[in-house]
């Protein structure tokens, strides 16, 4: 069970360590890796989680696995949470990582859901126009939802920006129900 408060301080002490020595971006992308590891090999996970394997045992795998292609930094913090038992929330401390340096560099993340594929032209309009108005750089994600009919549904923090074609219809729905029970 993940518990996002043990994540956060993991984090926390990794990314002010991390900013310290200007590797960031390397340490996100270790944490990355780990995590992309994880969801896909569900046997390395219950590894990994397993209670009845030795930390000594699961930190020499992975130091066997990702001791040349991740950071010292990384390795320590894993070594770390191996040795209080904690690796259950390797992927808590990976999203708050990302989380926190957003924060830190004044980042707002998007979700940009389209029906269709955005080209590289859209997005790239999309993303300047949206850096514009919110006066703060947007890191994006972006998704296909088939259900959205047309148009592009953007999604960041507490805020929905809806010019689908679909939210339109539920738009003009609402207008017309609320017109008939004023009539009522």
């Amino acid at each position: 069970m993940e518990d996002k408060r043990i994540g956060r301080r993991y984090a926390r002490a990794l990314y002010d360590t991390a900013k310290k020595y200007d590797v960031v971006a390397a340490v996100e992308s270790d944490l990355k890796a780990i995590t992309d590891a994880l969801d896909r090999d569900p046997a390395f996970k219950e590894f990994l989680i397993a209670p009845y394997t030795s930390g000594e045992e699961k930190t020499a795998i992975l130091e066997r696995l990702f001791s040349d292609r991740i950071t010292a930094l990384t390795m320590q913090i894993l070594r770390v949470m191996l040795e209080k038992r904690r690796e259950q929330d390797i992927p808590a401390v990976q999203a708050e990582f990302v989380s926190i340096r957003r924060d830190d560099q004044g980042i707002v993340h998007a979700t940009i859901s389209s029906a269709l594929p955005l080209s590289d032209a859209d997005k790239k309009a999309l993303i300047t126009k949206l850096n514009k108005s919110l006066g703060k750089t947007i890191e994006a994600e972006y998704s296909i939802d088939p259900r959205l009919i047309g148009g592009v549904k953007v999604t960041y923090g507490t805020y929905v920006l809806d010019g689908t074609v679909r939210g339109a219809l539920n738009q003009l729905r609402e207008r017309l129900r609320h017109d008939l029970l004023k009539q009522a």
